[in-house]
């Protein structure tokens, strides 16, 4: 329902980063202790080289014309070992964060993942799937959207930077060390620069995306005239001059927008490259008019360019910033879901009360922003073992009264009872083990044959001679046999070894489904339209061979074609969100009422069709 969207908070994206880096080191402490480890090194390296490399072009000035043995000389080949030491240190940490970011950022994509997965499967009913705001916000926690960047990208994203950061903070301390207060001067500069750097590039990825999804229409436009499939009729009709300036009209509006930003980004460009120029030109006459009137060494010099080439890595803006940004958006909708803890006891325990009846009394039902009930106070008695069927034009209600008794859906009014006991959290997953359904979209899980068999009550998954009992039942028996691996064939060609199967074969597979599940205790079975593609001889045929599978079990099941449903003890006809007939087939023949009514109409119509 609607309401469950109140299950989530609006994502709060101003401390994500902390949060986030916390997370990681909940979750794998480990691998996060080495990935800051490593991007620390990774960064500070380079700054040792730089050090390095000054005090080495020192040296060499002292040890010019003093011989290979000296002191000064000897302390070249320190400082070159140094630069060698710091050189490899370089590569390997930076190869090892590399490695590290992108292993962490797949366990925190992952854990996340699971987060949100167990908070959307928390609630006991699922309205709350089918509204297309909590979907767009699981949607985005998985880092679908303009940019898909999954949190665990903003893990790595952030770990590149942090060891950029590193070696920017210490080369602009090295400046500031030559000479106090220059350091901070360009660190300062450099990141405002950065700043509104990054946020020109995310801005200009954002509208190149947005604009192919704009242009996909233009595009569309131009090629219709050269496609094959309608340039015939584009000839005939004479059509080409339409779909030549209905793609001019499309590409002016579109390219409008971009033309002006792109002005505006021209501008910051020729800001961006004159502040940039001025900075470093203004420190390298600084340096070297030191260096020149005796203020520094010519080492100092050499450790303050390198410095300031090393502070220029700062200015860079990549597909990290987009990383560390729209990944921190997706972790900022993950942590808004709840965290759940899964049960000791998945399972929840058996409904304990005796199922001698299926009630509803007063049961209403109006589903999130509808602006009246779809069912309308129904009252309703179905005895254990009795079977049945529940008719009715589109959008009677029979799906929602459907999904009302078998715990899926929580009542706006009313009240759905089992022996007596209201169907109401916390007990309602109880019941909903005690159900078994085959829907008109029905699971097709790409998993084994027998997994898909088995999910009807996976607790008895090893009941071998049960799971060949209800696929011999269903038809299936020579199938299964016939395929690569038996019961171990994956349900899916995407995978090696495994098969499509046809419609036919993945309704007998959702049949033996439920029958596996009524095998082991469930005690209402709900056909729900799981043969509406078939043909109405097909769907009877289907029927027929359930109603013979399941005697003796509660069934409800439901058809738009009312032939198929002449076997069922007792029929129900909805009409817009109420019961207007109730009764056995023939009764409700002999009353000539709705259900009557209805049937001769769709029998005349099924005579001219075979006629």
């Amino acid at each position: 329902m609607s309401a469950d969207t109140s299950l989530l908070p609006p994502p709060a994206t101003r401390w994500v980063i902390p949060a986030l880096v916390r997370y990681s080191f909940s979750v794998a402490p480990g691998m996060a202790t080495l990935t800051t480890v490593t991007a620390v090194l990774a960064g500070a390296a380079p700054v040792g080289i730089t050090i390095g490399i000054g005090g080495l072009v020192d040296g060499l000035t002292s040890a010019i014309g003093q011989g290979i043995g000296t002191p000064a000389a000897q302390e070249c080949y320190r400082w070159v070992a140094l630069i060698v030491a710091l050189f490899f240190l370089t590569h390997i940490t930076e190869s090892a964060r590399t490695a590290l970011g992108r292993a962490l950022g797949r366990r925190v994509t992952g854990r996340l993942g699971e987060r949100v997965m167990m908070a959307a499967s928390e609630p006991t009913t699922v309205g709350h799937l089918e509204n297309p705001a909590y979907q767009d916000r699981i949607g985005r926690a998985r880092g679908n959207g303009t940019i898909d960047m999954p949190p665990g990208e903003a893990v790595f994203g952030f770990s590149t930077k942090a060891s950029l950061w590193v070696t920017g903070v210490g080369s602009a301390a090295l400046l500031t060390q030559i000479t106090w207060g220059l350091g901070l001067i360009v660190f300062a500069i450099f990141v405002v620069l950065h700043f509104r750097l990054v946020r020109n590039y995310r801005i200009a990825v954002i509208e190149t995306v947005n604009q192919t999804k704009k242009l996909r229409r233009t595009s569309y436009l131009r090629d219709v005239p050269t496609t094959p499939g309608t340039a015939r009729e584009v000839r005939l009709f004479g059509l080409t001059a339409f779909f030549r300036d209905a793609y001019h009209s499309e590409w002016r509006v579109n390219m409008t927008e971009v033309w002006r930003r792109r002005r505006e980004h021209r501008l910051f460009v020729v800001v961006f490259v004159v502040v940039t120029g001025v900075t470093v030109a203004s420190v390298f006459y600084y340096l070297a008019y030191r260096a020149a009137t005796g203020g520094t060494t010519v080492g100092d010099l050499a450790l303050g360019g390198l410095a300031l080439r090393a502070l220029l890595q700062v200015l860079r803006s990549d597909e990290d910033d987009l990383r560390t940004s729209f990944g921190a958006k997706a972790a900022a909708e993950a942590f808004a879901f709840p965290v759940v803890v899964p049960p000791d006891e998945p399972d929840p325990g058996p409904w304990t009360v005796p199922v001698s009846t299926v009630s509803c009394e007063g049961l209403r039902f109006r589903y999130g922003g509808a602006a009246d009930d779809v069912l309308h106070g129904i009252d309703l008695e179905i005895p254990a073992g009795q079977s049945l069927a529940i008719v009715g034009l589109n959008g009677a209600g029979k799906t929602t009264l459907a999904r009302l008794l078998a715990g899926l859906d929580a009542p706006s009014g009313g009240s759905v009872r089992v022996g007596g006991t209201p169907v109401q959290d916390p007990d309602r997953r109880s019941w909903q083990r005690q159900v078994v359904a085959v829907f008109q979209d029905f699971g097709r899980y790409e998993l084994t044959v027998r997994d898909n068999i088995a999910f009807g009550s996976l607790a008895h998954a090893d009941d071998e001679e049960g799971l060949r009992a209800v696929a011999r039942q269903a038809g299936l028996s020579k199938f299964i046999e016939g395929l690569p691996k038996g019961w171990d064939t994956v349900m899916s060609s995407g995978y090696t070894g495994g098969v499509d199967a046809s419609g036919g074969e993945w309704q007998r597979i959702a049949i033996a489904r439920a029958l596996f599940g009524l095998r082991h205790g469930a005690r209402l079975l709900i056909m729900d339209e799981p043969a509406a593609s078939l043909d109405a001889r097909a769907e009877a045929q289907l029927y027929d061979t359930f109603h013979e599978l399941t005697a003796g079990a509660t069934t409800v099941a439901i058809s738009h074609r009312f032939a198929t449903v002449r076997k069922a003890e007792r029929v129900i006809v909805l009409d817009q969100g109420r019961i207007v007939e109730d009764g056995a087939h023939e009764d409700l023949i002999s009353a000539d009422g709705r259900y009557a009514e209805l049937f001769r109409l769709q029998a005349k119509r099924f005579e001219e069709a075979t006629s």
